[in-house]
C-alpha cells in the first residue's frame, strides 16, 4: 500500500520541528525545476498542468479548495492563468506546517514528482529531525516516513545555522523532569533566541544573542506584542537567574509551577509563531483569471476556477512520470 498518512504519535513529534526557510528554499527550487519541459514548452501549458498538479497535492494536505484547471478550445490559458500558478508554486513549500509538509513530500516522492534521495539530503543538510524511506522493497515502492531519534541527537550549537527547536524542546522536558527548573527557562529562552534567528533570516545574527537583534524580529515577527514581550522577559531572566544562563553559588528561584507555564507556553508560542505566518499567505484566493479575461467569447482561452474536488482516479497517471 502506498503512503497513507501520518501516524498520531509521528505527528506529534513533527509539531515542534522548525524546518529552515533555506531548506524550503531548496525544495522550491526542485518543484520549479521538475516543471520545466526538455525540449521547449511553447505556450507554457504542460509546465502548467504540472504546476497544478503540485499545488493540488499540497492543497489536499493542507485542506484548502482544489484548483480544477481548464482549458480553451486549443488548450491554450490565459496569461493570468500562468501568473496566478506561479505564485502559487512558490507557496507551497513556505505554507505548511511541518507534519503537512512531510505529509506533502511524502505524497510527491510517493508520485515520483521527487527524489526520495535528493529530499533526504536536503533535510539531513538543514538537521531536519525527519526523513524518508522506502518500505515497500522492490517490487512495490512505499514510502514512510521516519522520525530522528532523540538519543542519536547530537548537542545543539545555538550559534550554528537553524538549530532544531524540536531538540531543545526534548532538552526542556527533560530538565522539567529532572526538576531542573532553571535548566527549563535556560532551554526555553534558547528555544526563543532559535525561532527569531529563522524568522528574521539574517546571517548578520547567526551568531547574535537574542538581545541583540529582538527589536528586528519584533518587526518581522507576526506575534502579538504582549507575547512577544513575554519572550524577551524570558530571555532576560534567563540571563539573571541562578545557573539559568550562568554559573552561580545561589540557590534558583524558579518554582515548579513557572517551570510548567514556560513549558506549556514556550510550546505554543513555537505553534503560533508557525501558524501566523502560514495565514500570512493565503492559498484560497481566487485566480485573476476571472477578472482579467472578457466574457465574450475569444480566441484566447477562458479557464475557470472550481472548488468542488475532482472524481479520485486511482488509477490515473501523473503527468509529472514521464
Amino acid at each position: 500500500m502506498p503512503f497513507m498518512r501520518l501516524t498520531q504519535k509521528k505527528r506529534q513529534a513533527l509539531e515542534l520541528e522548525v524546518v529552515p526557510s533555506e531548506a524550503r528554499l531548496e525544495l522550491t527550487r526542485i518543484i520549479r525545476h521538475r516543471c520545466l519541459v526538455p525540449g521547449g514548452d511553447d505556450d507554457g501549458g504542460i509546465a502548467l498542468i504540472r504546476e497544478n498538479e503540485y499545488i493540488n497535492i499540497a492543497n489536499q494536505v493542507i485542506g484548502r479548495p482544489i484548483y480544477v484547471l481548464e482549458g480553451g478550445e486549443w488548450g491554450e490559458y490565459h496569461p493570468a492563468e500562468h501568473a496566478w500558478h506561479h505564485g502559487q508554486r512558490e507557496l507551497i513549500m513556505r505554507l505548511p506546517s511541518t507534519p503537512e509538509l512531510a505529509e506533502i513530500l511524502a505524497d510527491y516522492i510517493q508520485r515520483g514528482m521527487m527524489s526520495m534521495k535528493q529530499v533526504n539530503g536536503i533535510l539531513s543538510h538543514y538537521n531536519c529531525g525527519f526523513s524518508f524511506e522506502n518500505t515497500g522493497g522492490f517490487d512495490e515502492f512505499r514510502v514512510a516516513i521516519e522520525i530522528t531519534a532523540e538519543d542519536a541527537i547530537p548537542e545543539v550549537d545555538l550559534s550554528a545555522d537553524h538549530p532544531n527547536v524540536r531538540k531543545l524542546v526534548a532538552r526542556m522536558d527533560a530538565a522539567f523532569s529532572q526538576k531542573d527548573y532553571a535548566g527549563v527557562l535556560h532551554a526555553s529562552a534558547s528555544i526563543f533566541e532559535t525561532l527569531a534567528k529563522d524568522v528574521i533570516q539574517n546571517p548578520a545574527v547567526n551568531d547574535k544573542t537574542l538581545g541583540s537583534f529582538f527589536a528586528g524580529y519584533k518587526k518581522k515577527s507576526l506575534l502579538p506584542e504582549p507575547i512577544l514581550n513575554y519572550m524577551h522577559d524570558v530571555y532576560n531572566n534567563r540571563n539573571k537567574e541562578p545557573l539559568a544562563g550562568h554559573g552561580s553559588l545561589s540557590e534558583p528561584t524558579v518554582s515548579a509551577e513557572d517551570a510548567v507555564v514556560l513549558c506549556e507556553m514556550t510550546k505554543t508560542i513555537v505553534r503560533m509563531e508557525r501558524t501566523l505566518a502560514e495565514q500570512k499567505f493565503d492559498f484560497t484566493k481566487v485566480s485573476p483569471v476571472k477578472s482579467a479575461i472578457p466574457s465574450a467569447p475569444s480566441a484566447a482561452a477562458t479557464p475557470t476556477a472550481h472548488q468542488a474536488e475532482p472524481p479520485a482516479s486511482p488509477g490515473s497517471t501523473s503527468p509529472i512520470n514521464e
